[in-house]
């Protein structure tokens, strides 16, 4: 799932699918189809996302990392989507993502949860997934111009 010509080593870290791939590889889940899904699903939304190995678990980026996968509770997924390492505290990005199905947690202004608890669960929420994907993908570029 390399993306782009660039090596890892001229992107960094935020550019390494073999760290991933290696790390999804050693993972135990219940749900780890599922997770794989996720991770295929979150690449595919914009040409600009990357992966790479951050806070022992695949995320992605986009101007800034933006998402993270979480397999820590055996019963579900998390999409962890987030506005960069530190909490931005005048983020609109609340205000621009269009859920209206409500399947958003929002723990702050400017991080959010999207779990699956079965792959059922996930193709139920693939379109919404998607949409919300590319969205933050947008914010987080256009929020990288203002800076």
């Amino acid at each position: 799932m390399k993306r782009g010509a660039a090596s890892a080593s001229s992107q960094g870290e935020h550019d390494d699918s073999s760290g991933v791939t290696a790390l999804v590889a050693g993972i135990v889940h219940p749900l780890k189809a599922t997770l794989e899904a996720v991770r295929r699903t979150i690449l595919s939304a914009d040409p600009a996302i990357t992966e790479g190995v951050k806070w022992n678990s695949p995320s992605f980026h986009c101007h800034g990392w933006f998402a993270t996968i979480s397999s820590h509770k055996p019963t579900q997924i998390d999409m962890v989507f987030f506005c960069g390492a530190k909490v931005r505290a005048n983020s609109t990005v609340r205000e621009v993502i269009d859920d209206p199905e409500r399947f958003l947690t929002w723990p702050s202004n400017d991080r959010a949860l999207l779990s699956f608890k079965s792959d059922a669960d996930f193709q139920a929420k693939l379109k919404s997934f998607q949409r919300i994907t590319k969205q933050w993908a947008a914010y987080q570029r256009s929020y990288a111009r203002m800076v």
